[in-house]
């Protein structure tokens, strides 16, 4: 009987050894697991694709999740038959790099979804050199439950993988704007943000009510409202709602709501950079070019030096004007790389601003040492005439914020082509309402930012179409050149899908919106572009470590030199 029940799985064997001792021989269960790895490399669905059969190649892997955009893989298998070291080996036999990033059982992560890693975008503001970019990148890494992290100073952004029940987004947010920069969650995984403008908040009350109305939305997982800027950050599943519905709300509140888009949050504080610095470079260029004439020129030329030598105060005249001239240039102008300097030296970080502080205040406060030791000695009556370097620093100041502002405007060209790619989707759409035969009942045009996933779409003729989707009713043959590079137009009909942004080139389409916001192709291009100036090669991953270690060696062989000499 125990037999039978053996072999039906009713019990398991044991094997008697005394009247009141059973032991058992059953095998230890296998463990089924989980792991995660980063995946560099892949640019396309084909590279997904030989990942994906890599890793399905190994034994005991029961299922593959491969994610272009966030560039991992997430396995599951069976740890008594393979290991974690053999699907990153699968993976770089296939031409990738890997890296596993964690490994956990099923049955944890079943009980408690929220271990599995997130991924959180970030603005980062203030970062000037690759020293700086480092140390936020180095920050990052040092907070508990962060994995990975990616900082890129082009973008001014991070990319940062996270354990969600360990170490929260903002307080990953907090940590940059401890290192001294200003951080700002731009998105994380699974939820979009959307900025609304709201206009008749007067006190903390409206804002309040603002905010207590946008929470209520089914959808939406937080809101932020400040009366000051009169603005509201929502942030949201874009599967279940939308920014139309927001705006609703805020209506219903008993205020008036209007979509920021991206362009314009961003643009002006591109622009205003770039501005800022314009400034910076005029001003230093009034100061500089005199003090470098002086310096410079005006002693190469004949009959200039009973001038340029005329005693003021006790001292030559060109030494009190290049005085006078280089002083704005380095304690105004040049101001803010002194504070930048002080910033990066209490994080313990010794970056291009202290290297150019160090370099101007030394060359400035010799250089008033070397002509007031020439004044108060009376130097002057043994025909002794003091060294100074004004001009250096003026210049040095000047030349600096010279490379500023070709880097921000080079920075400014790269987030122009990504807008310009982003521009490609039309700015409205025709928004129809279909009754139980497939006739329209009414149409509404709107923003195309506007869009809520299945919301069915009017497209006319030579129109751009808004979003990615799939054709309901008509027939068309569309323009995908800017996805395929086909200049001959493909025809679609009624289940077909179609690409936001390409054209209509026949007859009216109504189609129904599949992916909006984040989730459409122009935006998962857009991510990958960014995602690639995110990545570094192995030579700029050197050249960020030689960067973090030049201006400690310049400084100890400074020192160096002092000593000897």
């Amino acid at each position: 009987m125990d037999r039978l029940k053996h072999l039906l799985g009713l019990q398991p064997k044991y094997e008697r050894v005394a009247d009141t001792e059973l032991v058992s021989t059953h095998l230890p269960q296998a463990t089924a697991a989980c792991a995660l790895l980063s995946v560099k490399g892949m640019t396309c669905s084909a590279c997904t694709s030989a990942v994906d059969l890599a890793l399905r190649s190994v034994p005991g892997v029961s299922n593959v999740q491969v994610a272009l955009l966030q560039q991992s893989a997430e396995v599951h298998f069976n740890e008594s038959m393979t290991s974690a070291e053999e699907l990153v080996t699968a993976v770089e036999d296939s031409g990738f790099d890997a890296k596993l990033l964690s490994v956990h059982s099923v049955d944890e992560d079943s009980t408690a979804q929220g271990q599995k890693p997130q991924a959180l975008r970030l603005s980062v503001m203030g970062m000037t050199c690759a020293a700086c970019s480092g140390s936020v990148e180095r920050g990052l890494l040092a907070l508990p439950g962060v994995q990975h992290a990616a900082v890129a100073i082009t973008s001014g952004e991070a990319e940062v993988t996270y354990q969600p029940t360990v170490v929260t987004a903002e307080a990953i947010a907090a940590a940059v704007d401890d290192l001294g920069f200003e951080a700002h969650i731009l998105s994380q995984a699974g939820l979009e943000s959307c900025t609304l403008g709201v206009l008749g908040m007067t006190c903390s009350a409206c804002s309040s009510a603002v905010q207590k109305a946008l929470c209520a939305v089914p959808g939406v997982s937080s809101a932020a409202v400040s009366e000051l800027s009169g603005k509201a950050q929502v942030w949201f599943n874009p599967a279940t709602t939308g920014p139309r519905a927001f705006l609703d709300a805020i209506t219903a509140a008993g205020f008036t709501g209007a979509l920021v888009t991206g362009d314009e949050s961003r643009a002006p504080d591109h622009r205003a950079e770039l501005k800022q610095w314009a400034d910076l470079l005029y001003m230093a260029l009034v100061f500089t070019v005199p003090v470098f004439i002086l310096a410079m020129v005006l002693p190469m030329l004949p009959g200039t030096e009973i001038v340029l030598s005329a005693p003021l105060f006790g001292f030559r005249v060109d030494e009190l004007l290049k005085w006078a001239l280089a002083t704005p240039v380095q304690f105004w102008i040049g101001w803010r790389f002194h504070r930048n300097a002080w910033k990066a030296l209490k994080r313990g970080v010794a970056n291009m601003d202290v290297l150019v502080a160090l370099g101007t205040d030394a060359s400035y406060f010799y250089s008033v040492i070397s002509i007031l030791h020439h004044r108060f000695l009376q130097h002057d009556k043994s025909h002794y005439t003091p060294t100074d370097f004004f001009e250096t620093c003026a210049m040095l100041i000047t030349v600096v914020i010279l490379g500023k502002y070709l880097e921000c405007a080079a920075k400014g060209k790269t987030s122009a082509a990504i807008q310009a790619l982003l521009a490609l989707t039309p700015d409205t759409a025709t928004l129809v309402e279909l009754d139980n035969d497939g006739g329209v009942i009414n149409e509404e045009t709107v923003s195309s930012s506007l869009i809520h996933h299945g919301d069915f779409i009017k497209v006319l003729p030579g129109g751009r179409i808004p979003a990615d989707g799939e054709i309901v009713m008509g027939a068309s043959y569309i323009n995908e050149a800017m996805i395929t590079g086909e200049s001959q137009p493909v025809l679609r009909s009624r289940g077909d899908s179609v690409i936001g942004g390409t054209i209509n080139t026949g007859n009216a389409l109504v189609m129904r919106a599949t992916r909006v916001g984040a989730d459409t192709v122009l935006s998962q291009i857009v991510r990958l572009v960014e995602r690639a100036q995110l990545s570094k090669a192995p030579i700029q991953a050197y050249a960020d470590y030689v960067a973090s270690i030049f201006v400690p060696v310049v400084v100890g062989l400074a020192l160096l030199t002092w000593t000897t000499w």
